[in-house]
């Protein structure tokens, strides 16, 4: 593993800049660093989406004082206090800063995933990555190991640690025997009601945020939590003042959870396609969906190199040798053989889709992730996901509400997500808006916290990630397994007799008897003649083989067993197959 390390030699701007410019008369350029002289901040030029679904604000002037907001309004709404500090941002889309409800910082670094990665550095480096893209909270989903996370939340409420803000749902809760893989230890199995109970007040002691279920068997490869227990989870969490999320995948399951009292998803239902009743119920019961659209096309995204990969926006923070290893054959085609690859296609394809109509009957959405998770990239992946979102037919306006106001009223943080008096003043200053092309997103601009500029560059500058080199014996395992591939394919366009292709004929006395290729034959000369074929199957596809494969040989069905004339003689001859499992015994006899 080689390390790559991005050293950007810029540090934190600190200083403040006189400003003596009036509202018209500046000339103070929008895309030059500026920042307040004083306490009280006034601020022109902008362009406002506020975050809660309300009006652009065009040309909009505010004051910021102490770190809050305390005016706001249209051009010449709002008079600048005397000896107030000046900043002019025309040309720029101002938004609040963004909040994410599914996350998994500290697990990965690079293409490894895993607890082996999780420690201090690994979750604040996660928390600067964040922080940089300006998602500015995160909720992490119920991939917590041990006190760190609660450790690292409370330095940063004490002020001792910077980062996106952390919020924890501690160690999620999975049925016995089942859970997301690459996690180890961390959920917490449980197998009946009383589990569950005992799970939930454990971490509610812990004072965790919120608490996550996963309701999701793998397609079938794992337990799933039964409905006794994670209804048990979403009472005992309710009665302790607790929010519950649950990350599922079948409608099935999603309805009966909604019907349980659970607060939302941090996942897409992917098995089929959402109905009306199922629209009505969360909406009704206001349960949100955060769909984790990027952590789902993941599985797959790489078989083919995305477009995406390696851009200028992805490189500030990821280095170039990441993509290049995400791009280079050898890891396109570990994907492209996953067996599943045409199946994650479908199921993403039906996430996107019931996106689109849980948001066009009134579910609430937001912004949820799951970014951390194998081959997803903090913060980056915050972005692509907004740009997915719209791609699945949202509107702009109402993703970066989504991405806002939503999740920081769901996380009880009053002072966040809405550009508004009263709020802290926590916003991105971008040079191109979102709501005309939400790839603009892409480009964050600036971001301000408490009203003061900070140079984005400084938060990542220390920040390390580990890249494996793909070496030659990778790529000579990589081309016999891509041999393997085209072998079986090719072997599928010939004829099969039930599951077996055929193999070489047994010839007894001039007569040709089929086997399966792979299979071993071993010839005992009678009378009677006595084949033994071995080969790893049961005694039914064995029977099916030969009930297929002797006709092409010119045996006749004669009750049980089967009749040819030998080609010398014209004596008859019977033919008898015992199948066995992995085995069957032929016995040919003349009349």
């Amino acid at each position: 593993m080689k390390r790559y390390t991005k050293s950007l030699m810029v540090a934190m701007l600190v200083s403040f800049l006189a400003g003596c410019s009036s509202e018209s008369g500046s000339d103070s350029k929008s895309d030059k660093k500026q920042q307040a002289t004083s306490d009280i901040t006034f601020y022109f030029g902008a362009r406002v989406i506020p975050g809660d679904g309300s009006p652009v604000i065009e040309e909009a002037t505010f004051i910021v004082s102490n770190g809050k907001f305390t005016a706001l309004g249209k051009k010449g709404e709002v008079t600048p206090p005397k000896g107030s500090g000046r900043i002019d941002l025309t040309g720029r889309t101002l938004t609040p800063v963004f909040f994410n409800l599914q996350a998994q910082p500290g697990l990965s670094n690079g293409p490894s995933y895993g607890p082996k990665n999780y420690n201090h550095d690994s979750v604040m480096a996660d928390l600067d990555r964040y922080a940089y893209y300006g998602i500015m909270g995160v909720l992490t989903g119920g991939t917590d190991d041990g006190d760190l996370a609660m450790q690292i939340k409370n330095e940063q409420r004490q002020g001792k640690a910077n980062g996106a803000r952390l919020y924890t749902s501690g160690r999620g809760i999975v049925a016995r025997g089942g859970g997301p893989a690459g996690l180890g230890n961390i959920p917490i199995p449980v197998a009946t009601a009383a589990d569950a109970r005992k799970a939930v007040s454990e971490q509610a002691e812990k004072k965790v945020d919120v608490i996550k279920l996963w309701i999701d068997d793998d397609n079938g490869k794992g337990a799933k939590l039964k409905s006794d227990a994670y209804a048990a989870a979403i009472d005992e969490a309710h009665k302790r003042n607790l929010k519950i999320v649950a990350e599922v995948f079948d409608l099935a399951d999603a309805k009966d959870l909604v019907k349980a009292g659970i607060d939302g998803f941090v996942s897409s239902i992917r098995d089929r396609d959402v109905d009306d009743q199922l629209v009505s119920a969360m909406k009704e019961k206001n349960v949100f969906l955060a769909p984790a659209l990027t952590s789902a096309e993941a599985k797959f995204e790489y078989a083919d190199k995305p477009n995406w990969l390696g851009e200028q926006t992805m490189r500030e923070v990821y280095p170039a040798q990441l993509s290049a290893y995400l791009a280079d054959p050898v890891t396109m085609n570990k994907f492209k053989r996953n067996p599943e690859l045409g199946a994650l296609r479908q199921q993403y394809a039906t996430a996107m889709k019931n996106l689109k109509k849980m948001a066009d009957g009134g579910v609430r959405i937001v912004l949820g992730t799951n970014s951390g998770s194998p081959d997803t990239y903090p913060g980056y992946f915050e972005l692509r996901e907004m740009i997915t979102m719209v791609e699945a037919g949202i509107q702009p306006m109402d993703v970066i509400k989504a991405a806002t106001s939503v999740p920081a009223a769901f996380l009880g943080d009053n002072d966040h997500g809405v550009i508004a008096t009263g709020k802290v003043a926590d916003f991105l200053a971008m040079p191109n808006s979102p709501l005309e092309k939400m790839t603009n997103i892409k480009d964050v601009g600036s971001l301000y916290l408490k009203g003061a500029e900070v140079e984005r560059s400084s938060i990542i500058q220390n920040i390390t990630i580990s890249v494996p080199k793909i070496t030659e014996r990778d790529r000579a395992a990589d081309a016999a397994a891509e041999a393997e591939v085209a072998r079986i394919a090719a072997e599928a366009k010939l004829p099969h007799y039930g599951k077996f292709l055929l193999g070489a004929a047994a010839t007894v006395r001039s007569m040709a008897v089929p086997t399966p290729k792979g299979s071993k034959a071993e010839i005992k000369a009678g009378p009677p003649d006595r084949i033994t074929v071995a080969i790893r199957a049961s005694a039914a596809e064995l029977r099916k083989f030969y009930a297929e494969a002797l006709p092409a040989y010119k045996w006749s069905a004669a009750g049980t067993c089967w009749q040819r004339q030998h080609p010398a003689s014209n004596k008859a001859e019977t033919l008898c197959v015992e199948p066995a499992n992995n085995s069957a015994v032929i016995q040919i006899t003349e009349k």
